[in-house]
């Protein structure tokens, strides 16, 4: 199949670029912050939001397009707009933030979305995200384009440049000490990025037009279970702390850490077409293996 990848350069479009290069033919539009020269992929480097530039792929051809990097209004419409002649199935990578939260219900496909907007820098992410659900399938039934919005939650793995997992990683590797936080009672739920690219893969590949799809592990997590998991991949000091003392301490807290900001989704439907999720144990030591010569001096 030809795909065209949007944003392919950064860790899911990253890893989703070097899983599928093996099978397919692959052309990529990123701002060219981050080559991948070293696989068999087409680039172009130019802004999406440049309507021009897009007329340099008016010869092609494609069977899927896969856009990590969606972040504003008209972003989706814009390339639609160009290249509606030539796509078969677009794929929006969006967020399980977009579903309506604090509703104590754990959220599929079928949950109501979100319709308030945030205050803040997340509050923004969000609501844009949210309205290019909108979008998204507004323009693919203008013309036609079989659609499918694939919505992970709590990535991790390697080449993640937000600073979650790593900082934890990161400690270990420094022989500096783990908090247990005593105080801190949320659960939460990741999924591991390879997962989130087979995901994709998935419904490309089988044609799975015009669906929704969760892609997150239903495997309840905390800070207590992570620690855990760490200090079997590599012995380390653990320390009992409350969350005040850890953000006076400016250690890193990147998850939930109580209750009411606790959200939970189900992941299962994917599994129906053949995915299996990696566990924590298996993916947070993945995930050290690659982050041991960053971080090992």
């Amino acid at each position: 199949m030809k795909i065209l990848i949007i944003g392919g350069s950064y860790f899911l479009g990253r890893v989703f670029t070097m899983t599928a290069c093996k099978h397919h033919d692959l052309i990529l539009v990123n701002r060219g912050h981050y080559s991948l020269s070293e696989f068999p992929v087409k680039e172009y480097h130019f802004d999406r939001h440049d309507k021009e530039k897009w007329q340099q792929l008016s010869n092609e051809k494609f069977d899927a397009v896969v856009d990590f990097c969606a972040y504003q209004q008209n972003d989706i419409k814009t390339v639609i707009d160009a290249l509606h002649q030539h796509i078969r199935h677009y794929i929006y990578v969006s967020t399980v933030d977009v579903y309506l939260r604090q509703t104590g219900l754990i959220q599929d496909e079928d949950h109501p979305l979100e319709n308030r907007h945030f205050p803040g820098d997340a509050g923004e992410y969000i609501y844009q995200k949210r309205l290019l659900e909108d979008e998204f399938i507004s323009a693919c039934q203008q013309y036609q384009i079989a659609c499918s919005s694939i919505r992970p939650g709590n990535i991790y793995g390697p080449f993640n440049y937000a600073p979650r997992e790593s900082l934890l990683i990161k400690r270990i590797i420094e022989n500096q000490p783990l908090f247990e936080l005593i105080d801190a009672d949320a659960q939460f739920q990741m999924v591991y990025v390879k997962d989130v690219a087979r995901a994709i893969l998935l419904v490309i590949e089988k044609k799975l037009y015009n669906q929704s799809f969760n892609i997150i592990n239903e495997e309840y997590v905390d800070y207590h279970l992570i620690n855990q998991i760490l200090k079997t991949i590599q012995p380390v000091a653990i320390e009992h702390h409350t969350v005040q003392e850890a953000i006076n301490l400016q250690y890193p807290l990147p998850y939930p850490l109580f209750k009411e900001e606790q959200e939970f989704y189900s992941g299962h439907k994917i599994e129906n077409y053949g995915l299996q999720y990696t566990s924590l144990k298996e993916g947070l030591l993945k995930t050290y293996q690659a982050l041991y010569p960053v971080y090992q001096k």
